[in-house]
């Protein structure tokens, strides 16, 4: 393919193989059933590599073609990624409906932040418009979900292995896109010559790390906790059987997140 050193390819196959691997596992573990929007995040990606195949073949990798259709397709994968890991936190938090009432408030307010900028710096005249609004997203979309990372954490919320690995994965891509996007920036502004191959081959590069930790993840099918139910539907019960040092807290934050937002929800 037209302008694409022989590393970028040899990294682009690998991502691919991996990319089909974890689809492989997704429907052979039968993932989809609990995690659809995470199962339509690896097609869409498995799909994209395959369009971007042919752009790049037909059009050049530096062509003003290729650039346009990248970032459509790209700004298709952040919206299902974000629709993904917000399924990965909600399954994570479905015995906490007060905490997850919370956590899904400030993945929404992250969003709406996301587009706010995104849609400010498109507009600007800054040539790095795209890529700072993509490192804006990247910050948010960290940010966010680190912080329910933080909350289950610190809670000692007992959730699937797999989930957390998937949600971890989300972040240390984030993370590591930003650092990338800043780097390449300041080095750009030095005048690197090799910008635009570096800032594909470090992404990447991170894409790969996280698709080899998911496969290893994925390999596992996602246990069910039972729990047992009660008339009020508080899930008091269910809290009695956590760690006993965090049953109160816990319940106690959960019931007053609940009740705050089911008053506001019968506000008129």
């Amino acid at each position: 393919m037209t302008g694409l050193s022989t590393f970028l390819q040899i990294i682009w196959i690998a991502s691919v193989a991996l990319q089909a691997i974890i689809l492989f596992l997704v429907l052979f573990r039968r993932h989809y059933r609990t995690l659809p929007m995470f199962a339509w995040y690896v097609s869409l990606n498995f799909a994209q590599a395959f369009l971007l195949f042919w752009v790049y073949s037909h059009f050049g990798f530096a062509s003003q073609s290729a650039f346009h259709i990248y970032w459509w397709s790209e700004v298709i994968i952040m919206i299902v990624q974000t629709l993904a890991s917000t399924e990965i936190v909600r399954r994570a938090l479905q015995d906490y409906p007060g905490i997850w009432e919370l956590a899904w408030r400030l993945i929404l307010c992250g969003v709406l932040v996301i587009v706010a900028y995104s849609w400010y710096t498109a507009n600007s005249k800054d040539a790095w418009g795209l890529m700072t609004a993509d490192r804006g997203y990247r910050f948010v979309f960290a940010v966010a979900f680190i912080s329910c990372l933080l909350l289950i954490r610190h809670y000692s919320i007992s959730i699937d292995p797999v989930y957390k690995t998937l949600l971890g994965g989300f972040c240390f891509y984030s993370c590591g896109v930003i650092i990338a996007d800043t780097l390449l920036k300041a080095q750009f502004l030095e005048h690197f010559p090799s910008y635009a191959e570096v800032w594909n081959e470090s992404e990447l590069l991170l894409f790969v790390g996280v698709l080899a930790i998911w496969i290893v993840a994925l390999r596992q099918p996602v246990r069910v906790f039972a729990k047992p139910r009660d008339s009020s539907g508080d899930g008091a019960a269910y809290y009695d059987q956590l760690a006993p040092q965090l049953n109160a807290q816990l319940r106690e934050l959960n019931d007053t997140l609940r009740k705050f937002f089911g008053k506001r929800a019968t506000q008129p």
